[in-house]
C-alpha cells in the first residue's frame, strides 16, 4: 500500500505529457480530413467542368458553361473567399502544360447578371473572355491522319484553404486542382 500512495501524482504528470499530443493528433486529423474533403470536392468540380467544356467544343457559350459546371460541382456554394481564380486553357497535348492560350476568371457573387469576372456569357451585355483563347479558336476537327486536331482543354481551379481549428496553421494557403480533357470532335457541324 505504501508504494501505491507514493505514485498518486504520477498519473496526473503522465496525463500532462500525453494530453497535448493527443489533442494535436485529434485536431490535426480533423484538419487534414477537412482539407482533403475540400480538395476532393474541388477536384471533382474541375473534372466535371472539363467534361462540360469537352462537349461544348468551340461554341461561344463554352466558357460560361464550364464555370457553371464548377458552381454545380461545388453545390452552388462558390465563395469568393475560397475560389481564387479559374483558368481555362489550351494544354500541350503531350505534357499537359499550359500554353499561352489562357482565359482567367474570378468569382463575383454580387453581380446579379453574371457571377464571373469577366463575364463570358454571350447573352449578357458587355461580355468578354478572360484571355486569349476564345472558344471559336478551339480545334474540334477530327484528323484521322494524326496530324493534329482536337485541342486539349485544361480547367485549373486555384482555391484558398482556411484551417478550421488553426492547430496546423501551415495549411492556410492556396492549392490548385486541374483537369485535362481532349475536346470532343464536332462531327455534326452544329458549332458556329
Amino acid at each position: 500500500m505504501k508504494r501505491i500512495k507514493n505514485e498518486d501524482g504520477a498519473t496526473l504528470v503522465e496525463m500532462a505529457f500525453v494530453l497535448p499530443i493527443l489533442i494535436l493528433l485529434i485536431f490535426g486529423s480533423l484538419e487534414f480530413g477537412l482539407a482533403f474533403k475540400e480538395r476532393l470536392t474541388i477536384s471533382s468540380a474541375a473534372n466535371s467542368a472539363g467534361r462540360t467544356g469537352a462537349t461544348m467544343g468551340n461554341r461561344g457559350e463554352a466558357d460560361i458553361r464550364i464555370l457553371e459546371a464548377i458552381e454545380v460541382g461545388l453545390y452552388s456554394q462558390v465563395d469568393p473567399g475560397v475560389i481564387v481564380q479559374v483558368d481555362i486553357f489550351r494544354a500541350d497535348p503531350v505534357t499537359g502544360a499550359k500554353t499561352a492560350n489562357v482565359n482567367q476568371y474570378t468569382y463575383d457573387g454580387d453581380d446579379p447578371l453574371c457571377k464571373w469576372n469577366p463575364c463570358p456569357d454571350p447573352d449578357v451585355p458587355g461580355f468578354g473572355y478572360g484571355g486569349t483563347w476564345v472558344p471559336a479558336d478551339r480545334d474540334t476537327t477530327l484528323d484521322p491522319g494524326g496530324g493534329g486536331g482536337l485541342d486539349v482543354l485544361g480547367v485549373e481551379i486555384t482555391y484558398h484553404h482556411t484551417p478550421v481549428t488553426n492547430v496546423l496553421p501551415f495549411l492556410e494557403r492556396d492549392f490548385v486542382e486541374r483537369a485535362l480533357v481532349r475536346l470532343e470532335p464536332d462531327v455534326f457541324g452544329d458549332s458556329p
